[in-house]
């Protein structure tokens, strides 16, 4: 079992994040080992305020659409790192060799693995995503459990989810972004979770 999870960028503001994600994660593998046996989780991280504030910025003063979307992505190193150093005993895929290598002999199943988003989407390798605001850490994390054969992906919000929303549903309703359609016939399960 491989599990995507994305933990949205706004939560990284939540003052028990710290304290409450490794409790969420470990009552999760708990219903894993009663389930199915050990699950391989792979983690990657929103941008939140770091890119409303391009966001913003872009609102103001547009600029090529293109570029602004790769810097938006640039800017997700950065969450991913600051994560990395909250819990520092996660191990962590920065490069698209380290993602390879990892995807063939197995990922961690006693902890998570931090995923950098530059591992496994560039502007050479982008999925067919659109390179604009329509694609999120929502569909690079769709990308991301495509890419790892993922059985199952978890996208954590800070946003009130209704469960019987369907994708459509929730790009009109801005829970996910608008490129997360391309996702309506995904091999996984999707679960949006309120955290």
């Amino acid at each position: 079992m491989r599990r995507v999870i994305k933990i949205g960028g706004s939560l990284m503001t939540h003052e028990d994040l710290v304290e409450q994600l490794p409790r969420w994660l470990d009552a999760i593998a708990q219903e894993d080992r009663c389930d199915a046996g050990p699950t391989e989780t792979l983690l990657i991280v929103g941008g939140g305020n770091l890119i409303e504030a391009i966001r913003e910025w872009d609102r103001l003063r547009p600029s090529d659409l293109v570029k602004t979307h790769w810097r938006c992505i640039e800017l997700l190193q950065h969450t991913f790192e600051i994560i990395g150093e909250w819990f520092p005993s996660w191990p962590q895929i920065d490069s698209r060799h380290g993602f390879d290598d990892t995807l063939k002999n197995g990922f961690s199943n006693t902890v998570p693995t931090l995923v950098a988003v530059r591992s496994f989407y560039t502007p050479e390798h982008d999925g067919g995503l659109p390179q604009d605001w329509r694609t999120t850490s929502d569909s690079l994390a769709g990308m991301l459990a495509n890419e790892s054969a993922a059985d199952e992906l978890v996208l954590l919000k800070s946003c009130v989810i209704d469960p019987t929303w369907n994708i459509a549903e929730m790009v009109d309703r801005g829970v996910v972004d608008p490129a997360f359609c391309l996702f309506t016939n995904h091999p996984w399960k999707l679960r949006v979770v309120s955290f």
